[in-house]
């Protein structure tokens, strides 16, 4: 890429601020990779205590957007029973070579227990950070929704989802315009690069640090690529879910486009047909020789008998095995909800 390249020249400025986005890295093949926004990374923090996500910025009020209980507390202290079991089937995974690294991110959206197995490693999130760029061009659109109609043309030089080792089933086509909703529903649908940087490239970093801070998102910068833990990610699922950040209109549509994406190998893969799952993927180094590559998946499941976020990041040799796991653990803690609710 050259210096001249305005994505890179973008990333650039937005580095300067504390706020980059890594666009388009042939070595890695990740493109869209996400941002450094926030210096200190909270790696660790007292589990013993409740956490309290309050939005700041106001003189007269405190706008509560979420509560964290202890992890692995139920109603009345109770541990949730199946951890053990995904953390089993996790560690035989690693020992037989399908996986070098599973985390995983379990949280009641009922009750707001919640577990994390492996939750300090962090990854890449690659094309889940895409979920800040919807955030931040849906909170414009609450003080004026006409923004949502605004028209941009892909002028086709960079063909940026090319760079994807899972290729998106659709694209924007170049030199035709297409306004900010449609280009939201290419993005997180199809998890299209081309419609990414279009949106991307109109934000201001104050908008896209607005949108980390205000979903309790931690997560930093090294090595050219946007790193976190699965518990650092789940922010957004939380805040979405609590239609805390967005207001309820916005967080209504946030979660539909999300519920359209076009992954059926992961998380939708482990629940029954027609359960609604509203996620988002993320792929990093899939395909490279003598590298560990990193599949992702964070979504939202919408069980009958009450919704959870579940997340799971992956590293290792073989994509394939690396989405079996996430469909699997899927597969799992949905007859594990399946059977403690069914009572």
């Amino acid at each position: 890429m050259s210096d001249s390249d305005p994505v890179k020249t973008s990333c650039v400025r937005y580095c300067k601020l504390k706020l980059a986005l890594v666009c388009l890295t042939v070595v890695s093949l990740s493109v869209m990779a996400g941002w450094g926004a926030h210096d200190l990374f909270h790696r660790y923090y007292d589990r013993s205590a409740n956490r309290k996500i309050i939005l700041k910025g106001f003189r007269f009020t405190s706008p509560l957007l979420d509560v964290e209980l202890p992890e692995g507390m139920k109603d009345r202290y109770a541990p949730i029973p199946f951890k053990k079991k995904i953390e089993e089937y996790i560690q035989a995974q690693v020992k037989a070579g399908t996986v070098r690294n599973v985390s995983v991110y379990y949280r009641d959206l009922g009750d707001g227990s919640w577990f994390g197995i492996n939750e300090t490693r962090e990854f890449n999130a690659a094309s889940m950070m895409k979920v800040s760029v919807m955030v931040a061009w849906l909170k414009r659109a609450e003080k004026n929704p006409q923004l949502l109609g605004q028209k941009f043309v892909y002028d086709g030089k960079i063909n940026y989802a090319s760079m994807q080792s899972i290729k998106p089933l659709k694209t924007i086509v170049a030199g035709k315009p297409y306004t900010v909703d449609e280009l939201l529903h290419y993005m997180l649908n199809y998890s299209d690069n081309n419609a990414t940087y279009l949106l991307f490239n109109d934000l201001q970093p104050d908008e896209l640090n607005s949108v980390l801070d205000g979903m309790d998102i931690s997560n930093h910068m090294y090595d050219g690529g946007n790193y976190l833990t699965v518990h650092g990610y789940s922010g957004f699922f939380r805040i979405l879910y609590n239609a805390s950040f967005l207001n309820h209109e916005m967080s209504e549509k946030a979660l539909q486009l999300l519920s359209l994406q076009d992954f059926p190998q992961g998380i939708v893969a482990g629940v029954p047909k027609g359960t609604v799952v509203a996620a988002k993927f993320g792929e990093y180094e899939l395909g490279s020789q003598n590298v560990d590559g990193q599949l992702h998946e964070f979504g939202i499941i919408y069980h009958p008998k009450g919704a959870y976020i579940l997340g799971i990041m992956t590293e290792g040799r073989d994509a394939a095995r690396q989405a079996e796991v996430i469909r699997t653990v899927s597969s799992i803690i949905y007859a594990e909800v399946d059977a403690v609710t069914s009572r």
